[in-house]
């Protein structure tokens, strides 16, 4: 390799921006394009240190909006640009709470194209990245505190779960941390193996040494320790070792707010979300008592220890255990639509005006059939008809979210990424981006954006590895 060459690749290397999955046979002229993705030389290809990837699906051509249909959704607010011109290429990247804004999420796809897969339950690296890996004390330097040592203060744990994740943790994520150091404080994550229990996720910030791991970037964090099936309102810390995937975790409808349960979810069977509990507490304590029911009498008498345990600390922390508490059964009735995964989604919605949401175009059986249809279809023409369907639910869900129901988008989102059909993976991330950024919780389309990047089925989605 010649000096100008290296010095290209290291160039190429250490470049910040997102190497592009076209490498250099992108035929993107778009400025936005190229400002938000880096692209390797001819020649960095030809020698393998390009972006390599293949591409499934051609770029979905999208029908003119301006032509609206006769059996379009009667229209509840008058858009404010009727004559808005967009070119369907174009992606602004400094989205505000604009409908015309977020026409252009929906309109391009090559931001948003994934490649299929359908990766098998042990496959834990589907998604090979050209970027060398950084430790995370290099992704805190812009946090202020203290990385020389190997730990971090309790303070510090908040600042960097919430820089990390996105998200701030409630009192009981700390005290089950307690409660679990109190049964093994060598080896707290791993306390509760006579459960099959885990901590994992943010609980992973606790670690010794957890700034000498090593990870692909900080976008990268984003889906450490989640499913193929969990949702960006979806946030595991607890996993359960078995085949069937159950895990645990914190269920938020706004990012900034407190969750609103613990909901668990079994990732090997299917993509339906239970609210399990308020906290983390109950959530177990209801767990272990269905384990108890199933053990044998050598496996009750450890079962029923930590049982106690568990009770007798949340008692004297004052952690209250009902199943269906206040808030939950508050957010029950604020549920818009039930959704595919059930747990439901909720949006603002003025019950006198009805506007926020609308309901779609397709039941949630039809809608069953026809990605039935598209998974099993063996062929593109075969896979057609149920496309053309399903595009326009599409083009009617986002005539809804152009009238201000934007709850219609985030359902039909949500339906398509729980369904796991890998073919309609890209149309789920254009209805969550254009829900997300009209519902103004930009965190939650950063978060479904990095996992669908690397969307996985292995039940250990971890992203860290040990610096050797």
């Amino acid at each position: 390799m010649s000096d100008n060459e290296e010095e290209q690749h290291r160039i190429y290397r250490e470049d910040a921006r997102i190497p592009c999955r076209y490498g250099t046979k992108c035929y993107q002229k778009n400025p936005a394009h190229h400002e938000k993705y880096k692209h390797p030389s001819a020649k960095d290809t030809n020698k393998g240190t390009g972006m390599k990837c293949t591409v499934r699906n051609k770029k979905r051509k999208i029908k003119d909006r301006n032509e609206v249909p006769k059996d379009s959704p009667k229209k509840k607010m008058q858009k404010k640009d009727d004559d808005d011109d967009v070119d369907d290429n174009t992606v602004d990247e400094n989205l505000h709470n604009t409908v015309s804004d977020a026409d252009n999420m929906v309109k391009n796809d090559e931001k948003h194209e994934t490649v299929d897969r359908e990766s098998s339950p042990d496959d834990t690296n589907n998604v090979k990245h050209v970027t060398d890996r950084c430790t995370i004390a290099s992704l805190l330097k812009d946090c202020n505190i203290n990385t020389e040592n190997d730990t971090l203060s309790k303070d510090d744990v908040k600042i960097v779960i919430s820089y990390l994740f996105l998200t701030e943790m409630p009192d009981d994520f700390y005290q089950f941390y307690e409660f679990c150091k109190s049964i093994n404080e060598k080896d707290c994550f791993n306390a509760l193996k006579d459960l099959q229990i885990q901590l994992v996720g943010p609980y992973d910030v606790f670690r010794d040494k957890f700034l000498n791991f090593q990870v692909e970037s900080k976008e990268a964090l984003l889906r450490h320790w989640r499913y193929y099936y969990d949702p960006p309102e979806f946030q595991t810390i607890v996993k359960v070792d078995g085949k069937d995937g159950l895990h645990f975790g914190y269920w938020r409808d706004e990012i900034a707010e407190k969750p609103v349960f613990v909901a668990k979810n079994k990732a090997a069977i299917n993509g339906l979300i239970e609210a399990a509990a308020e906290n983390i507490f109950e959530a177990i304590d209801d767990y272990i008592g269905n384990k108890l029911k199933l053990a044998n009498p050598f496996e009750k008498t450890r079962i029923s220890q930590l049982h106690k345990k568990l009770r007798d600390f949340a008692k004297e922390n004052q952690i209250k255990f009902d199943k269906k508490t206040a808030n939950m059964q508050a957010r029950e009735r604020k549920v818009v639509a039930r959704t595919l995964h059930k747990a439901g989604i909720v949006v603002p919605y003025n019950k006198k005006t009805e506007l926020g949401y609308r309901s779609l175009a397709v039941t949630d059986s039809e809608l069953r059939k026809i990605l039935d249809q598209i998974k099993q279809a063996s062929t593109d023409e075969a896979r057609k008809t149920p496309l053309s369907k399903l595009e326009e639910a599409i083009r009617l869900a986002t005539i809804a979210a152009d009238e201000c129901d934007f709850g219609t988008c985030l359902e039909l989102g949500h339906d398509l990424f729980t369904s796991g059909v890998s073919i309609v993976q890209t149309k789920a991330l254009s209805m969550l981006s254009l829900a997300y950024t009209l519902l103004q919780r930009p965190e939650f389309l950063e978060i479904v954006e990095a996992h669908l990047k690397g969307r996985t089925k292995s039940l250990n989605p971890s992203v860290l590895s040990i610096n050797n």
